[in-house]
């Protein structure tokens, strides 16, 4: 068979090459899709309103990011060039999303019936979380997760390739955990482990960084001249956490340490030492630029401290926080240089002057250092070892 055959007055020219049959059909069938679809995308007097919520449905899609992923995926166009039909195309990929739904709503139905009779104590792995953590203090090294991960039944901790200031962590739940409560525990257990590496670690770990730490601009440039400038704040909102700092085995048994020891919440809606120290880890992640909020992230870690000398019987409520506050100072740091200014500091927080006080970065990561410091004194173990990871036991 022919593509091309000649007639004129010379009678029929046969090609000098020929297709098969196969050929000749698979070109008929795509000549005839290329037309209907041209016919699909000329102007018509009305459009069925199926069509026009097809079309609504496809605009809505593509904006969702992980819908337009499968929308545009290499087995969505071959089913495309299968149908030749761009409105048949997108009555599939609305007839798979709306499968995909249900299955999905079935499968949360089974969940939440399965969570109505959630064994009181786990029977077995159900739930892996990830969370990624960002590090301002320490560098992370593989090698040093590995030894955790060979003592660490349910938490495992990895790098992010490339990046030596982040950290993964995964933890396993088990079936005890149902459904409905999923987000708000392994939230819980998340925060309590990231406060458990702040504290082990006396660095700094949470969930973003501030960006724009002496710089608020993409650039600046002189119109007479054409030169760049580059204007920066001085200081630069970036607190030192003292250099060359790698995480390393002691760092994380302390942290394992911590994790167990923590104190599990007693009264509904009362503000914990933990709360503090959370508050005080979100402000830190927020100071930038925008916002300089060091009075918040000071007065949430002296509250931390206070909360927690008051756990352990150093501090009484009724009593005024500054002595019990300095002998902590001298019993734990007796030669400190600043120790007047941490007393003038603390004397402020006491009479609710706070906000008045010119507080600086250095003095909010003091803060937080002294919180690290009176817990870990508090719970110092005997001896220190990477295994007291599973001291920090799976929720039962």
């Amino acid at each position: 068979m022919g593509l091309y055959v000649g007639n004129d007055d010379e009678g029929l020219s046969v090609p000098s090459e020929a297709i098969t049959k196969d050929q000749a059909d698979q070109l008929i069938r795509l000549a005839e899709a290329a037309v209907a679809m041209a016919k699909a995308e000329s102007p018509r007097q009305e459009i069925p309103q199926e069509e026009i919520d097809l079309q609504a449905w496809f605009l809505k899609a593509t904006d969702d990011p992980e819908k337009r992923k499968q929308i545009f995926s290499k087995g969505s166009m071959q089913k495309l060039a299968e149908l030749k039909d761009t409105r048949a195309w997108g009555r599939w990929l609305k007839g798979l999303f709306d499968q995909q739904e249900a299955d999905g709503r079935l499968a949360a139905e089974r969940e939440l019936e399965r969570s109505r009779n959630a064994p009181g104590e786990k029977t077995k792995d159900k739930w892996q979380l990830r969370v990624r953590v960002l590090c301002a203090s320490h560098s992370i090294r593989p090698k040093v997760l590995s030894t955790f991960n060979k003592h660490s039944s349910w938490i495992k901790l990895s790098a992010v390739s490339g990046k030596k200031d982040q950290i993964f962590i995964d933890f396993t739940l088990g079936d005890n955990v149902p459904v409905q409560a999923l987000w708000y525990f392994g939230w819980g257990v998340a925060r309590s482990f990231v406060v458990a590496l702040n504290i082990g670690t006396m660095g700094f770990w949470w969930w973003r960084m501030p960006e724009h730490i002496n710089r608020y601009y993409e650039s600046i440039r002189d119109l007479e001249n054409g030169q760049e400038l580059r204007l920066e704040r001085q200081p630069s909102l970036k607190i030192d956490w003292g250099e060359n700092r790698a995480l390393d085995t002691e760092d994380l048994a302390r942290a394992a340490l911590v994790f167990a020891k923590l104190p599990q919440p007693t009264k509904p809606g009362a503000q914990t030492a933990l709360d503090f120290y959370i508050g005080g880890l979100t402000f830190l992640s927020l100071n930038d630029v925008h916002w300089q909020c060091e009075v918040q992230c000071f007065g949430n870690f002296i509250s931390c401290l206070r909360a927690m000398m008051s756990d352990h019987g150093d501090w009484h409520p009724d009593d005024p926080f500054l002595p019990a506050f300095l002998k902590f100072l001298d019993t734990l740091f007796p030669n400190m240089d600043e120790r007047e200014r941490y007393r003038e500091l603390c004397q402020a927080f006491d009479a609710d002057e706070l906000a008045g006080a010119a507080i600086t970065l250095k003095e909010v990561s003091f803060i937080k250092l002294f919180c690290d410091a009176y817990f870990l004194w508090n719970n110092r173990p005997q001896r220190l070892d990477i295994a007291t990871t599973d001291q920090a036991h799976a929720p039962s």
